[in-house]
């Protein structure tokens, strides 16, 4: 192996492992171990390649739209679901969130893309254009196809028997695949690609929210979990309407500080984002923000009146159980809200996650593996 395969070996690994801590930072409430996902991704990437490069070699595929669909792409997804069926032993002890189901099929799904994109390379004489190229179109076309097997897979293991869901995922993330080579091998279709591309990522964009969404790991906005930074700034009140000077306090990115005039934890601009991201995940906070400001200077966000924010200042003050009590009443709104659209709400039902709570059973245990 001469030093240029071994360059591009190395920069298609070192993108991969960019990509896979870049999905990692997702993944809010309970982080994965880095070395597991690392591992998972090497041996799922491998498991997944081997698995599709069988199934290919059973399978003659013609370069068209059906064969996309019902050839590439159920063999390259089902490849991926089987490598997540064999090392889920290996994944058994900390597969205990609905997000881990999306996270650790990403995992595959990218070391699945870095030897395809080496392979690839190899292949071509514009060896780093092609890593390049592919290392944008490809890996997030991989990352957007298979989420959906993940979250199907979660249920079925740890909340409910879920066969359908399974199968419809599979299917699902096939006809995702499928779409996006499809339209790659109709020369007429090519201008549909950034069009396909774009959809595909917001679609599995909008299931990671909803992951986390249903996530039973997120802490309940408290006074306890906040803690104090070591720093002091000038913060306003919302509800005073006044300027305060107080410690800054801080939790996961959130930071907030007690206004010392009326007891209440104020916001900025920032923060709030922050907040609501946290708290609020499958909420469209910008949409948000920007409905709020068509309103009053001061707009109260609960029906007490007790969550102030100036529109203006953009801040955000109140009474820190309350705002609590709020954002976990709201966010199962927005799940309920999410699960009743029409395209993308269907999708998630249809893979399995019509709960409103997905809370693990330790005692249920599916008949397969």
């Amino acid at each position: 192996m001469n030093l240029q395969s071994i360059t591009i070996i190395f920069l298609a690994i070192l993108i991969g492992i960019a990509y896979l801590l870049r999905v990692r930072s997702y993944d809010m409430y309970e982080k994965e171990p880095f070395f597991k996902l690392l591992l998972v991704m090497a041996t799922g990437g491998i498991i997944a390649i081997i698995t599709s490069t069988v199934f290919y070699s059973f399978t003659p595929v013609k370069y068209n739209f059906l064969d996309a669909i019902i050839k590439v792409g159920i063999i390259e997804e089902l490849s991926k679901f089987i490598a997540l069926l064999i090392v889920y032993s290996f994944i058994k002890k900390d597969f205990n969130e609905i997000v881990d189901g999306l996270i650790y099929i990403t995992a595959i799904s990218l070391g699945f893309a870095v030897i395809e994109n080496i392979f690839y390379a190899f292949s071509y004489e514009n060896h780093y254009l092609i890593l390049f190229q592919r290392s944008i179109s490809a890996v997030i076309g991989h990352i957007s196809f298979s989420g959906y097997m993940g979250i199907a897979f979660y249920i079925h293991k740890r909340i409910r028997k879920n066969y359908s869901g399974i199968l419809i995922s599979i299917l699902i993330a096939a006809i995702a695949h499928g779409f996006y080579d499809g339209v790659l091998f109709h020369k007429e279709l090519n201008f549909l690609f950034i069009f396909i591309f774009i959809l595909l990522i917001i679609l599995q964009f909008r299931v990671l929210k909803a992951a986390l969404g249903f996530s039973e790991f997120r802490e309940k906005i408290v006074a306890g979990l906040f803690t104090e930074t070591g720093e002091t700034h000038v913060q306003y009140c919302a509800s005073c309407h006044k300027d305060f000077k107080n410690k800054t306090l801080k939790f996961h990115r959130i930071e907030t500080s007690v206004c010392s005039e009326c007891g209440e934890y104020a916001f900025n601009e920032k923060n709030v984002k922050h907040l609501f991201a946290y708290s609020r995940p499958i909420l469209r906070i910008k949409s948000f923000i920007r409905r709020l400001r068509k309103k009053d200077i001061i707009v109260y966000m609960d029906d007490k009146k007790t969550i102030a924010y100036d529109t203006r200042k953009k801040i955000l003050s109140s009474d820190i159980d309350s705002l609590g009590e709020w954002l976990e009443q709201t966010n199962t709104t927005d799940r309920e809200n999410l699960l009743n659209k029409p395209v993308i709400g269907l999708i998630l039902k249809s893979i399995g996650l019509r709960a409103t709570e997905l809370k693990p059973d330790t005692t249920f245990k599916p008949t397969i593996t």
